[in-house]
This record gives structure tokens, C-alpha cells and sequence, in this order.
């Protein structure tokens, strides 16, 4: 049976493009407004917006990610605008049907040029990326000095590696996002939220492998841009525990029964 496809449709008033709608294969088209986007960062292929929307009198926060054109150093690599859109929803889908830790909501507007996503943000919650892009200073936050729920986030992180292996998709360390709350004590969790460089491949022990030197990479840079300005101490502990928990997970690989080739 052919799916139904369904749009959600915006109305931004005096905003950029005031008449936008986000595709998704399940619910109904639902007219809401845009009250305001504001630019938070922005990447290779895409500039972020934190974006306030209205439907019912009720107000909520989505992120917004509009695509340009992917023009690098080699050609043979530059992509358009609806090209990056595109993939990015494709890549959605492979991560989301591997079970791997997706935001559960994200479309693709009608034009087929930007992504509207759930945001990491709220009151008492924040999130950024692991490369500096968005960090915790640019958000005005203080530096973290500890988090109570570290191991267990180190364990769940280098094993959504080894999941997204036997499933034959590929990682790359922009691909995460860190949520975490703004009071203390800090509990950290992280996402696949930047899914532009994730793609398919094959479930083997070197995609496996991969994976888990990009997972450790994230982390390392995680703790250059929001650990080891201010508490150098807790940055050691930090940076010590995510090469036992690769240690660990190189070992996990090996013993899961994936093929070398």
C-alpha cells in the first residue's frame, strides 16, 4: 500500500519565505505560524535556526536547518541545496529503523530545502555539538565540572556505535549532539542530531571499528569546547574514562560476531 504523504504547513507572517510546509509520512497537514527564528550556528551545509511556532494558541520550540549549496575544495563532492535536504531525511529514516537515538520529529519542507527538527533546547536543558560550532560558552553557560551520570553515558554511547554497525551505517563525530541540563547536578545524553555525513554501508568490523574512533573523537572534542577551559581536573578523569570505555568497545567489536569484510 503507497504511503500517504502529509505536510505540515507554516505561515512565518513578515519572516523569510512566509508560507513553508514539512513533510512526514503520518500525521495530517496542520497549518501553524512562525512566531520568530533566531540563527544559532551554522555548519557546511546549513545555517541553524531556534524557531518558535503556534498551532491552537499553543506555542513550541523546533529547530529549523536551511540547506545551501555543498560547494568543498573537490568538486566531485559538491551537492545542492535539495540534494542535502534530501539525504538528511534519508539518513533520518536508516538511523530511526536501526533503533539508533533520532529526535522523533523531522521533516523536510515542500520545497525540499530545509529540515525542521525537535530541538535539544528548553528552559533547563541545553544542547550543542561536539566541534565547537556550538558550544557551551557561546551559549553563555559555565564550563562543566562534573557529571554524576558519566559512565553509564560513556557505555550507552560507544554501544550505539556497535548498533549502528550491525546495521551497516556509518557514523561520523559531527553527527552527535550533547544534551544536558543547565543545573547542577549535570546529567548528560547525547543524540544523532546532524545526520548530513552519516550514510550505509556494510555491518562489518571495520565500519565497526570506525565508528568507535569517531564516537571517542566526538568525545575528545566535546571536552576541548565545553570541559577543559575551567575544571583541567575533571577534563583528565573525563578524557581517561572515554579511552578505557574505546578500549572496551574495540574489545566489543571484535567479540560480536560481525565479518571483517
Amino acid at each position: 500500500m503507497k504511503k500517504r504523504v502529509y505536510y505540515i504547513s507554516m505561515n512565518t507572517g513578515s519572516l523569510e519565505n512566509p508560507n513553508i510546509s514539512f513533510r512526514k509520512n503520518t500525521r495530517k497537514e496542520t497549518g501553524v505560524r512562525v512566531v520568530s527564528e533566531t540563527p544559532i550556528t551554522k555548519g557546511s551545509f546549513g545555517k541553524i535556526f531556534d524557531t518558535v511556532i503556534e498551532k491552537g494558541g499553543h506555542k513550541r520550540r523546533f529547530i529549523v536547518k536551511k540547506y545551501y549549496n555543498y560547494t568543498p575544495d573537490l568538486p566531485e563532492y559538491n551537492s545542492t541545496i535539495k540534494e542535502n535536504a534530501e539525504r538528511a531525511l534519508h539518513n533520518y529514516t536508516l538511523a530511526k529503523n536501526a533503533g539508533l537515538k533520532v529526535f522523533p520529529t523531522f521533516r523536510i519542507s515542500e520545497d525540499g530545502e530545509s529540515i525542521l527538527m525537535t530541538t535539544g533546547f528548553s528552559d533547563n536543558q541545553i544542547c550543542v555539538g561536539s566541534n565547537g560550532g556550538l558550544n557551551i560558552d557561546k551559549l553563555k553557560q559555565p564550563l562543566i565540572e562534573e557529571i554524576v551520570n558519566l559512565d553509564k553515558f560513556l557505555v550507552n554511547f560507544f554501544i550505539e556505535g556497535l548498533k549502528a554497525a550491525k546495521n551497516g551505517i556509518s557514523l561520523h563525530s559531527d553527527s552527535f549532539f550533547f544534551i544536558f541540563n543547565k543545573s547542577k547536578p549535570i546529567k548528560i545524553d547525547f543524540i544523532l542530531g546532524d545526520l548530513d555525513s552519516l550514510y550505509k554501508d556494510k555491518p562489518t568490523k571495520d565500519v565497526g571499528e570506525m565508528n568507535m574512533r569517531e564516537i571517542k573523537d566526538t568525545l575528545i572534542e566535546f571536552c576541548e569546547h565545553n570541559i577543559a577551559h575551567i575544571a583541567p581536573n575533571f577534563a583528565e578523569i573525563f578524557l581517561k574514562k572515554v579511552k578505557h570505555y574505546y578500549k572496551q568497545s574495540i574489545g566489543n567489536v571484535n567479540s560480536s560476531g560481525l565479518n571483517s569484510v
